[in-house]
């Protein structure tokens, strides 16, 4: 399957390999502060709230940040601890770095918690990728580390296909921002232009991978009524396509032009 000296290959996750299927916001919140009441009684901190208000306050902090580092396009990924500090500061109770990061990994919801499900090729795609040679790479926004990340690849099933994971929380940026895809592909030992990048966001995973040197793939889930990606060399709605692709099959049929389809991007990076 691997000729034009396509090495690996690298996903984004979100949209791409799974999808989120409606997740109960207020019990995620609920089994958030289950996690962190012993932690935060073990510091000998009384909150005159509920942990949830607390949380929600962070999350909203969050989302904040990072949406003025979107548009202003300098792409730092907000640091939750630094928030968990000033959202606790805020409060008149100080805590040190090394708590509120305890705080931070505590309070972690992983993919499976959150409710998201494989698309129904993914499994397929990736062990045919992996039986054909190729390498498997996750590129991902994520506000925490790629350690953090390999219990949700674990619990949905893929991380034994996955030979390297970076997530934004790694670089300190999120994508379009070249760290993240610097930094996958240096994981990878390939060269950019051996390297395919796999995403639905046209700004974040075609724009970022192209600058980075990538060949790029725009998985476009059945959406038709988006603005062309000229950044996409190829479009795809189901990632069984990805294998039909001249990328990696002489006997592909013709890719669908990205003239004629639409990536849905409106200005968020996406967060998985």
């Amino acid at each position: 399957m691997a000729i034009h000296d396509v090495r690996a290959v690298v996903f984004d996750v979100g949209n791409t390999l799974w999808f989120e299927a409606s997740p109960d916001v207020t019990a995620i919140g609920r089994k958030q502060a289950e996690r962190l009441a012993p932690l935060i009684a073990g510091w000998g901190v009384t909150l005159a709230e509920p942990i949830e208000q607390v949380i929600g306050d962070i999350w909203g902090a969050y989302l904040e940040a990072f949406a003025v580092e979107r548009d202003r396009r300098t792409l730092r990924e907000p640091s939750l601890p630094f928030l968990i500090r000033g959202a606790l500061a805020a409060r008149d109770v100080d805590i040190t770095p090394t708590q509120a990061e305890a705080w931070f990994r505590t309070s972690w919801i992983s993919e499976i918690e959150f409710g998201v499900q494989l698309y129904p090729d993914t499994i397929d795609v990736l062990r045919e990728l992996k039986e054909s040679g190729l390498l498997v790479g996750i590129n991902t926004n994520r506000p925490c580390t790629a350690d953090m990340h390999r219990q949700g690849l674990r619990d949905t099933g893929i991380a034994p296909f996955i030979d390297a994971a970076v997530c934004s929380g790694d670089t300190g940026f999120f994508k379009p921002h070249a760290s993240t895809f610097e930094l996958v592909i240096d994981k990878l030992g390939v060269a950019p232009r051996e390297a395919v990048m796999v995403g639905d966001q046209a700004d974040a995973d075609m724009h970022g991978g192209k600058a980075a040197g990538m060949r790029t793939v725009w998985k476009l889930n059945g959406r038709y009524d988006v603005p062309p990606c000229t950044e996409a060399d190829f479009a795809i709605h189901d990632l069984a396509e990805l294998l039909l692709l001249p990328l990696f099959d002489r006997r592909a049929r013709p890719p669908v032009p990205t003239e004629s389809l639409t990536p849905h991007d409106d200005g968020n990076a996406e967060r998985y």
